[in-house]
């Protein structure tokens, strides 16, 4: 019932505690709680549903991976990748292809590996790439990416990695 409150603190609280408890029912009362207008309570609320790993929870984050919030949308990505369900995989690419900040996208990448499918690690050797003349990604996004091809640990991500030892980015060829 706390999780009606109409108090931000008190239902920011009260998520925080079902997830430490780890009371699985509540799962469905924390999926409203993810619409709520309180950034803080929605990243909460998030959490929650991540620490208690159920598939319906886990996939009631990938929306969160839009928020406008930075924090909420970190904590979204945090959770999915803990659970490792390949399902996930078409929501955490697209919103690599959206995301603009570094913190979020190093998650994403990470989250990617994590979960290695065949989509995850080609956008995972997409990623590890230069870019053009006119558009160099930056280092610490490549080497995020070759991080995260390395915990994939498939044939296909570590056939990427050998063909990165070439790299000109000398910081690339040693990760």
């Amino acid at each position: 019932h706390l999780l009606q409150d109409p108090r931000w603190y008190v239902v920011r609280n009260a998520a925080e505690l079902l997830g430490e408890m780890g009371v699985e029912e509540a799962d469905g009362k924390l999926l409203g709680v993810l619409k709520h207008g309180d950034a803080r309570v929605r990243r909460s609320a998030a959490g929650a549903l991540a620490r208690l790993g159920t598939a319906r929870g886990v996939y009631a984050l990938q929306p969160l991976l839009t928020d406008s919030n930075a924090a909420v949308r970190l904590q979204a990505v945090h959770g999915i990748s803990s659970a490792r369900l390949p399902r996930s995989v078409p929501a955490l690419v697209q919103a690599l292809e959206r995301e603009d900040d570094p913190e979020i996208q190093h998650a994403l990448l990470l989250s990617l590996g994590a979960h290695p499918t065949h989509e995850a690690v080609t956008r995972l050797t997409e990623a590890a790439q230069p870019g053009s003349l006119l558009h160099r990604k930056a280092s610490a996004f490549r080497l995020a990416a070759v991080n995260a091809l390395g915990e994939a640990g498939t044939p296909a991500a570590l056939s990427s990695l050998r063909a990165l030892q070439g790299d000109r980015d000398r910081d690339v060829r040693s990760a």
